[in-house]
């Protein structure tokens, strides 16, 4: 394995979130708050991680292996997770530095769960900016990796996409860098169309640029901004919109905005998908709540259809006090978690495509019971799936399922009931940390340190997809063997 590459990458990814402080550091200065003591160490030791990388790198090749690519994606949310940890730590926010790791960590991966009982309100403004700045750079720095890195690694990701949509992955960093840049673009063009929305809806302009960060990144879960506290139908469907656009595929916008045809987009299999596991479980939550009773006409399709889409997006916001929900729904809920959106975005879960792919295959293996001898292709958008996405689909779903049950039992050790085990496991493995407040995990501070450590570790493995944390063992205990 080639380290200098991945030294050379490091360096890059600390260069570019470093001198993202610059941003609360100004405005900490302009609100007369101590924006020096906060954030010139984390930008200090940012620029001297990058340069000690740098150095490193400085003979790299241009070609990225699987290998490489792994040990990069793991370093990069661990070194974030540090970095994003020292302007709390500066501050004093928190007792002990493992809650400041944590909080930082469930920023950067766009979790959402909180150590601060009251989500920050007496945080001084430049930090509540930060944690938002996490949130929204997490979330393009997952889309970055997903287009550049992770199909190099886990081979799972586009499984249709070379074929019905032109865009190739390849290990040239050259051309990493192009994908990196169109998905990029595209992030930040709806996120600003999403902070509009937001200003339309009746937010000040500070509010909107915060709530529109945190929604594209699909962040929410215990952050400050509660929608069910403005009951306002217009704040709801501007967040509705947000998720909805923050949950496709941001290769499928930049192909269908490069061709100047947006009927495209509803011509692919999975974002039609997605819309109808929306629209019909959006429906039956809806019916459901009607059925028992909890709310008046229609409000019931009102706050049905935002938690659906909020838990199926992984952002985690709420417009209802869904606690008290019935037991069925708030299971369906915790069902939508593991779902996700679609391959490409920020979301989290196992996302839509891959269970498409699993159940055409257990539809497929029953025909073939029937008819032993019939040969047959599975299929997305009419290109054939080859054998080798399929079994690594099946590998994913595999080890999603057993990290999920294993975690469980884990985390039950801190003295959580089961319930309240799952919520926890799910929601740092997907990326909504909401599930937690379905099981009335309200404080997640009093948990022991190992707990939170590991949470932390969970929600990183989530982003890193479990596959390349497996490269980086069988690298790491093959290299041990060669020197020993």
């Amino acid at each position: 394995m080639n380290r200098s590459i991945v030294f050379y990458l490091v360096s890059r990814l600390a260069l570019i979130n470093g001198l993202a402080l610059i941003i609360p550091l100004l405005a900490a200065l302009w609100w007369g708050e101590a924006g020096i003591v906060y954030f010139v160490p984390a930008l200090a030791a940012a620029l001297v991680v990058a340069a000690f990388c740098r150095y490193r790198g400085r003979h790299h090749k241009r070609h990225l292996g699987p290998g490489e690519g792994a040990w990069y994606m793991v370093a990069a949310w661990f070194l974030l997770g540090l970095l994003g940890m020292i302007p709390y730590v500066m501050a004093g926010t928190f007792a002990s530095p493992v809650d400041a790791f944590f909080e930082s960590v469930s920023a950067f991966t766009t979790t959402g769960t909180s150590c601060l009982a009251d989500g920050g309100a007496a945080l001084p403004q430049s930090l509540l900016l930060w944690h938002s700045l996490m949130e929204w750079l997490g979330g393009l720095n997952f889309i970055l990796l997903l287009v550049s890195v992770m199909p190099q690694v886990s081979g799972c990701f586009g499984l249709s996409l070379s074929v019905h949509q032109s865009v190739s992955f390849s290990p040239m960093v050259a051309r990493m860098q192009e994908a990196a840049r169109q998905a990029g673009l595209i992030y930040l063009a709806i996120t600003v169309f999403s902070m509009v929305l937001y200003v339309l809806a009746g937010l000040p302009v500070g509010m909107a640029i915060n709530q529109g960060l945190m929604t594209m990144s699909t962040s929410g879960g215990d952050s400050l901004f509660d929608f069910s506290h403005y009951d306002s139908l217009g704040l709801e469907a501007a967040g509705a919109v947000s998720m909805l656009l923050a949950s496709g595929n941001f290769l499928l916008y930049w192909k269908s905005w490069e061709r100047r045809d947006f009927k495209s987009l509803f011509y692919d299999a999975e974002w039609r998908t997605f819309l109808t596991v929306v629209a019909v479980t959006g429906c039956f939550v809806s019916f459901h709540l009607w059925r028992f009773g909890v709310y008046d006409g229609w409000d019931n399709l009102r706050y049905g259809f935002f938690q659906v889409l909020s838990f199926i997006s992984t952002s985690g916001f709420s417009s209802a006090d869904y606690s008290t929900w019935p037991e069925f729904d708030k299971y369906v809920l915790f069902a939508l978690a593991f779902v996700g959106g679609c391959i490409g975005s920020a979301t989290g879960g196992l996302k839509v495509m891959r269970f498409m792919v699993l159940f055409k295959m257990a539809a497929q293996e029953m025909r073939r019971t029937l008819h032993p001898h019939m040969v047959i292709s599975l299929k997305i958008d009419s290109v054939p799936v080859d054998m080798k996405i399929i079994s690594r689909v099946l590998s994913y779903f595999f080890l999603f399922m057993a990290t999920f049950f294993v975690s469980m039992l884990i985390i039950s050790l801190s003295g959580v009931t089961p319930m309240q085990a799952m919520g926890m496991a799910i929601g740092c493995l997907s990326t909504v940390g909401s599930t937690m407040d379905l099981f009335s995990v309200s404080d997640v501070s009093v948990l022991p340190a190992w707990t939170k450590l590991y949470c932390s570790f969970l929600m990183i493995l989530g982003r890193v997809e479990i596959f390349s944390f497996l490269v980086v063992i069988q690298t790491a205990f093959g290299y041990l063997r060669r020197r020993w």
